[in-house]
């Protein structure tokens, strides 16, 4: 029965890893979406910190208004950017409940066929307790 395992053994073994890449993928994905936050909000801190510092009089995207524009869209960015690092975030956890299943399936199989493997020595030793000589055409 164990060879009749192997193939759907290696199916499985296929399963878990097209599972995991996809894991994989999802984990930068988000990883992608949480340092392009990061970055926005870094340029937004040091754009404050120079406004601070230089003050508004003579900062030229102060005074025509571009540092409005800019922060209106900066806080559009960080919005979608947050949203999309929620949807990859929740897809990942989804796929990680896939990986998971796979891998039961993996264990599952691994742990049949040496269930198998057991059984399959302990008849060969019975076996051979019964007939130390060998003489048994059966076998």
């Amino acid at each position: 029965m164990t060879d009749g395992l192997r193939p759907l053994q290696e199916l499985t073994g296929i399963l878990l890893d097209a599972e995991l890449a996809k894991l994989q993928q999802l984990t930068e994905e988000t990883r992608s979406k949480q340092a392009a936050l990061e970055t926005l909000g870094r340029a937004l801190r040091v754009r404050a910190s120079q406004v601070k510092q230089d003050g508004v009089g003579e900062d030229l995207a102060f005074c025509t208004g571009q540092d409005a524009r800019w922060q209106a869209w900066t806080a559009a960015q960080q919005g979608r950017l947050r949203r999309e690092a929620a949807e990859s975030a929740a897809r990942r956890e989804a796929q990680l409940k896939k990986a998971q299943f796979a891998f039961g399936r993996v264990e599952a199989l691994d742990g049949i066929r040496r269930f198998e493997a057991e059984e399959r020595a302990q008849r060969v030793a019975r076996r051979l307790h019964a007939d130390p000589g060998g003489d048994d055409p059966a076998g």
